[in-house]
This record gives C-alpha cells, sequence and structure tokens, in this order.
C-alpha cells in the first residue's frame, strides 16, 4: 500500500491506525477511523481501484476526510 499515489497519505493511514489502537482513544474517533480504514481496503469502492487515475483518490479523500473530522485527537499519532 505505500506505493503510487497512495504513499503521500501513507503516514496517515498508519496514524489513523495507531488511533485504533490506543486503547485511551474516545470511541467515536475510532468508529471514524475504522471505517476509514476499512473502506481502504475494501475491494467495494465507489470508484473500482483499477481505473487510472482516479481508483484510488476516494479512498485517499475518505482518509483525508476521517483526519479532518479526528483533527486535533489525532496529532499526536502523527508524529510517532
Amino acid at each position: 500500500m505505500n506505493r503510487g499515489k497512495i504513499a503521500g497519505i501513507w503516514d496517515k493511514v498508519q496514524a489513523l491506525w495507531k488511533f485504533v489502537q490506543d486503547p485511551d482513544a474516545p470511541w467515536g474517533g475510532k468508529a471514524i477511523a475504522i471505517a476509514a480504514l476499512i473502506y481502504l481496503i475494501s475491494p467495494i469502492d465507489a470508484v473500482p481501484d483499477f481505473i487510472p487515475g482516479l481508483g484510488l483518490a476516494d479512498d485517499a479523500g475518505i482518509i483525508l476526510l476521517a483526519i479532518s473530522k479526528l483533527g486535533s485527537d489525532l496529532k499526536k499519532y502523527l508524529n510517532r
């Protein structure tokens, strides 16, 4: 997954995963992070991944939306 266009947001994907694993993270935030990560790995997308240029754009958009919704809760996981 750390290749191609997704490589630009790979650190954010890893931060979401660390957030999910933290027992002290709020459950509402964990739900957002889990949903985004499931969408990223799911073979069922709004735009299929095999479409050049657009295939991973929806995945990246969902990850970035989750990052923006989690805001300051996620900052400490981005620098680990």
